[in-house]
């Protein structure tokens, strides 16, 4: 995300990008050149089936199902990428946040009203349909009665979308006239057909939000529970109390509750009280059942503050990735350690300045991490070697895994940024050049 006129937002999704995205760093001198076909749509390689080619001002057909869809940000405005096609969807610019629904047909997005109001929009992949799905009176109604008065506006926070389903979930904060984030703890659905609007959550009662993988049950997290409920908004019950972890900064810390894959439990890491402690303090390992029953603590870890690198569940929730301090903080020396969900088994796997935890493989063996300044990226595995996708690539962020074998990602050039297309048995595939801040979605 990016925001480049409005000041008071910009230090919000400064917030937030500093939670979910690496910062670029420089290229390592005499970096290798990342292998790239040379047209667009030559994607035999990895994946995808080929297609016939077409300029890029022609309309997307309607995605085969399976197939890879990006939606990404380009100089502020919309674009898509499928199957070796590159379209524009907007020209208005000043687009945040595109969501690609489950079924890789619409993309939802944030886009401003005015100096402090965002609203939330939607268009179909194909570039047809383009619609605002959630306006700013609609946003005026959900907190009216809740509203600080010095609040300047109240705008979508998190948006996303319900699995299986074309309906998006979000929450709002209050805009003021200066630094901070302040949440006003909703929960609010919007069809993207029919424009049907459901405030489900209201203020106090909802906050951060994490759907099963079915969509029928709803995790909330506040600043000092954790609340299940059923999609419908019924069942609703606290199920866990925890202390208020210091953040250092003008926001409150919401846990990140994730689902196991039957629905039946969720796992949770949740930081110490105040993460600069000395001695440091550690971070509790949890498991939370639906049936009822009580939060079971399942171990302890010492990583770095969670604002820093969070500790990171694998899909199967059977193991932990996360990363210690280790030397003098001069040398800003990690080491990644690989542990199983109660903390046992706990592993040094690699040890470098400025390491980085990039993500899970869906399979829950392999995983990807970035080392040094230059962010150079490398591929571990609970079964081999690490390996160096194509023989070395730099400046990598904000990676995303397409599947076991593929991984998208941006990549620092000069002063602007490539998004790739990787594939770890051989080859890269370079979908787009840009200025500007980058952010994307994408549907495998």
């Amino acid at each position: 995300m990016k925001r480049l006129i409005y000041p008071c937002i910009c230090l919000v999704l400064l917030v937030l990008a500093c939670n979910y995205t690496n910062q670029p760093a420089p290229n390592a001198p005499n970096n290798p050149t990342p292998t790239t076909s040379p047209t667009a749509n030559d994607s035999s390689l990895l994946g995808e089936t080929p297609v016939p080619e077409q300029t890029e001002e022609s309309k997307l057909p309607t995605p085969a199902a399976g197939s890879l869809i990006v939606a990404y940000i380009k100089d502020g405005n919309l674009w898509v990428w499928s199957q070796g096609q590159r379209q524009q969807l907007t020209q208005e610019g000043e687009v945040y946040q595109p969501r690609l629904s489950p079924d890789g047909k619409v993309i939802a997005y944030l886009r401003p009203a005015d100096d402090f109001h965002l609203e939330v929009w939607a268009i179909n992949v194909n570039g047809e349909n383009g619609r605002r799905l959630v306006s700013v009176a609609d946003l005026d109604a959900i907190g009216g009665g809740v509203r600080d008065p010095s609040a300047l506006a109240i705008n979508p926070y998190r948006v996303e979308w319900v699995p299986g389903t074309r309906q998006l979930a979000y929450n709002t904060y209050q805009v003021f006239q200066g630094p901070g984030l302040s949440l006003l703890n909703d929960l609010n659905l919007v069809e993207a057909d029919t424009l049907q609007k459901t405030n489900l959550l209201l203020s106090g009662w909802g906050g951060e939000f994490y759907y099963s993988s079915d969509g029928e049950q709803i995790a909330i997290s506040q600043p000092d529970k954790v609340i299940l409920a059923n999609a419908d908004g019924s069942d609703y019950r606290p199920v866990m109390n925890y202390p208020v972890v210091t953040t250092y900064s003008e926001y409150r810390y919401y846990a990140s509750p994730v689902w196991a894959g039957d629905g039946k439990s969720l796992s949770l890491a949740l930081p110490p009280v105040d993460p600069l402690a000395t001695p440091q303090q550690p971070t509790s390992l949890w498991r939370i059942a639906v049936d009822g029953s009580e939060p079971q603590q399942k171990g302890t870890i010492l990583a770095v503050p969670f604002f820093e690198q969070p500790v990171e569940f694998s899909p199967d929730l059977a193991r932990i990735a996360f990363v210690k301090e280790v030397g003098q903080p001069t040398e800003n020396l990690r080491e990644l350690h690989l542990a199983a969900s109660d903390s046992s088994g706990d592993w040094m796997y690699a040890k470098a300045a400025a390491l980085h935890f990039q993500g899970w493989a869906p399979e829950a063996n392999r995983f990807a991490y970035t080392l040094g300044e230059a962010q150079e990226l490398w591929v571990g595995s609970l079964q081999d070697v690490p390996q160096q996708p194509g023989g070395g690539m730099y400046g990598v962020q904000n990676l995303g895994w397409v599947d076991s074998n593929r991984l998208l990602f941006w990549q620092s050039s000069g002063g602007g940024f490539e998004l790739f297309l990787a594939n770890l048995q051989g080859g890269t595939l370079l979908l787009d050049t840009i200025t500007g801040a980058p952010d994307y979605d994408f549907t495998p």
